[in-house]
């Protein structure tokens, strides 16, 4: 359908949708995708239409690029429609500014927010967004244009976070409205979590006491402590549930009752409710290696590894894959020699578990 554009105009004027500013101020990431998901400004970001919607790239210098509700665009027709933003990793704040809310006495329609979901009312108007009459408020805290107005709306509506989700929904009261527009800009990510310190310590029981803190959580699940001997390829040896929801310090504990001996990593991560997690530093701790001794080291062919007493119960080569390795190997009384002709020049690792104890020993071949 074709519509003269002055016809246009008085169909679709603006509305900017304004709550009062926050410390954040305005945001200055815009949205501009209608469906789907796309990573912008460090979220991924998916958008979900519902009933009447469409994009409009042209109305009011106040916003480009809008959304229209309640009105489809590409296809005429009028009534209720609605985009639902859902942000990963949440946004810190939202600023959303609205135009073309119409209240023409017997057709109405009002522009309803939906944060985190529920219902988010608005406190104030915003500022006049040069195109259209300013919109007011209902009791309820939403928008509606101006009765008699035609259309309305205002500019700057802030809303701070941490936001994962937020919902734009324009109702049509009454009658057949023209639908309104909003655009929608996005301020920084918020991490699932704010680390604030971790420390790995050996105990008086010959284990390890892994102690961390945060001082901000949003939608975690858990924490998976995670331990290595290489650095590079990690397990998991226990878990840890989370608060939650928190904007106050957090303190975890753990305790690894039966560390490897060598130097040993440690590592937490944090996993929110949809997956996704973050690390903390690594932290490193060389534990006793009970008596163990392997020589020569660098290595060029053979190997003797041997123990203070003699309680050899398992011996295992990996490469710095992690993947177990076949080598020719004597057992002894107190040790064991191993033939490691048949293998490339390179770092391989050694577990050894004597005496009711393993441990981990880094081998360099020449």
């Amino acid at each position: 359908m074709k519509i003269p554009f002055p016809r246009f105009v008085r169909l679709f004027g603006f509305l900017v949708l304004t709550f009062p500013l926050l410390a954040f101020g305005q945001c200055s990431t815009q949205l501009t995708h209608g469906s789907g998901t796309l990573l912008v400004g460090g979220s991924n970001i998916t958008v979900t239409p519902a009933g009447m919607t469409s994009l409009y790239n042209s109305y009011c210098p106040s916003s480009t690029s809008p959304y229209m509700i309640g009105y489809s665009f590409c296809c005429g027709g009028s009534g209720s429609g609605g985009f639902l933003f859902n942000f990963s990793p949440p946004v810190s704040g939202v600023t959303l500014n609205f135009s073309g809310a119409s209240d023409a006495g017997t057709s109405i329609e009002e522009i309803r927010l939906f944060v985190n979901g529920a219902h988010y009312a608005m406190s104030s108007v915003g500022t006049n967004n040069s195109c259209d009459a300013m919109a007011v408020l209902t009791g309820a805290g939403d928008l509606r244009g101006c009765p008699g107005c035609g259309v309305s709306g205002w500019s700057g509506t802030s809303i701070a976070g941490p936001i994962t989700s937020l919902r734009v929904d324009d109702v049509v009261v009454s009658g057949t409205p023209n639908g309104a527009l909003f655009s929608l800009f996005s301020c920084g990510v918020v991490l699932p979590v704010e680390w604030m310190n971790f420390d790995a310590s050996a105990n008086a029981n010959g284990g390890v006491d892994l102690n961390w803190s945060t001082a901000n959580e949003i939608n975690s699940s858990h924490f998976e402590v995670q331990r290595s001997v290489d650095g590079m390829n990690w397990e998991a040896i226990g878990e840890v549930p989370a608060r939650g929801n928190s904007t106050e310090r957090s303190d975890y504990a753990f305790v690894d009752a039966q560390p490897l001996g060598g130097l040993l990593h440690y590592r937490i991560q944090e996993l929110n409710l949809d997956g996704a997690g973050t690390f903390t530093e690594v932290r490193e701790l060389r534990m006793p290696v009970n008596g163990v001794t392997i020589f020569p080291n660098p290595a060029e062919r053979m190997v003797n590894v041997s123990f203070e007493n003699a309680g050899l119960n398992g011996l295992v080569l990996r490469n710095a894959l992690g993947q177990e390795l076949q080598c020719p190997m004597e057992l002894q009384a107190s040790g064991a020699i191993l033939d490691l002709a048949q293998l490339q020049a390179g770092i391989y690792f050694l577990e050894v578990n004597a005496n009711g104890r393993q441990s981990i020993h880094k081998l360099q071949l020449r």
